[in-house]
């Protein structure tokens, strides 16, 4: 007889981590980060991979992955770490954060405590796009894709947008919609716009820019009546394929390549065996076919074709560059070109 209940079955499919009870850090073999979207999805397959890997005799990672996209955690601060053994042997990672401040990349990159990663062929879209670390100590297995979403009513006669020198045109000023705030708007953006248009282009923006939304409620608003609407929008493609307005919206995918953020995974050159599911988890078909599916873009070469390039800074950009000192610059071009227009 099957006693189980609803109840038992949502437990077994989420994992249980002793951090969420005591707030103290453990030796891990893998710490898991992802976007917001992406989160639970991530850790309901992970556990449920990690479970038929043990099943199965294999050896099973110690793992953590915070639950909420901006709740602290133990290993909030864990860059500052100056012992390697503190170190997870994998970590997964999205977009610029804490792991490529300077510092971190010179004391664990530089020394070789990270080492290469070897995961698989790669599209060339990721090639063209220098997602592929020529060190190969970063491992890119996905793409975060930002987009512009245009709402065709409300773009009148004007043309629609090709390019992102089209997006921060004057004939958009105020009639443009994105995430963040005046001081703090989206990485991808920041950095993509800025290594391409500099901070002229920043500052074209931030006139253009109308207000600030989540991307949910981009995604509702775009092709709606709401007053509170744009001509264009820009948001992560996952967002934008849930725009329930289809006929009074239309994606543009820009001609040079969509801005991302990467998704991507570093590991110790010492890791033990247990990290070894973790990076086939990741890397495999599984988890790509599902982020195909849900509007990002998977690294592997046989995943479904993409709709244009994509554009990114590259591996050396990250590794030359204080990308807090850069982003702080971009944001207060983006600002300043705010301020001027209201």
């Amino acid at each position: 007889m099957n006693t189980s209940t609803a109840s038992d079955t949502l437990l077994d499919e989420e994992p249980v981590f002793p951090e969420n009870e005591n707030n103290q850090r453990r030796a891990l073999d893998l710490l898991a980060h992802a976007p917001c979207p992406l989160r639970n999805e991530m850790r309901r397959r992970l556990h449920k991979h990690f479970r038929a890997v043990a099943q199965s005799g294999g050896a099973v990672p110690a793992w953590f992955m915070p639950a909420g996209c901006h709740s602290p955690n133990p290993y909030d601060e864990l860059w500052q770490a100056t012992d390697a053994a503190e170190l997870p042997g994998l970590i997964s990672e999205t977009g610029f954060g804490d792991y490529n401040r300077p510092e971190f990349l010179r004391r664990w990159f530089d020394t070789g405590v990270f080492g290469k990663l070897a995961a698989g062929a790669i599209r060339p879209e990721f090639h063209e796009a220098g997602l592929v670390d020529p060190k190969g100590q970063f491992h890119v297995y996905g793409a975060v894709p930002e987009i512009v979403l245009v709402d065709l009513k409300r773009l009148g006669d004007r043309p629609l947008p090709r390019t992102w020198a089209d997006v921060v045109h004057p004939r958009f000023k105020h009639d443009v919609i994105i995430s963040g705030e005046p001081g703090d708007i989206h990485e991808s953006i920041l950095h993509g716009l800025g290594r391409d248009h500099g901070e002229a282009g920043l500052a074209a923006l931030g006139a253009n820019v109308r207000d600030f939304f989540h991307p949910a409620e981009m995604a509702k608003m775009a092709g709606s009546a709401n007053p509170k609407g744009a001509a264009l929008y820009i948001l992560p493609n996952f967002f934008a394929k849930s725009c329930p307005h289809h006929d009074a919206t239309q994606i543009v995918w820009p001609d040079e390549g969509a801005y991302l953020n990467p998704l991507y995974l570093f590991g110790k050159a010492d890791a033990g065996p247990a990290v070894a599911p973790a990076l086939d988890y990741f890397c495999g078909a599984d988890w790509a076919a599902y982020l195909a599916k849900t509007g990002f873009a998977p690294a592997r070469t046989d995943a479904p074709p993409l709709p244009g390039k994509l554009r990114w800074v590259g591996w050396d950009y990250v590794r030359t560059h204080d990308l807090m000192a850069v982003a702080t610059a971009l944001n207060a071009a983006f600002a300043r070109g705010y301020a001027a227009s209201r």
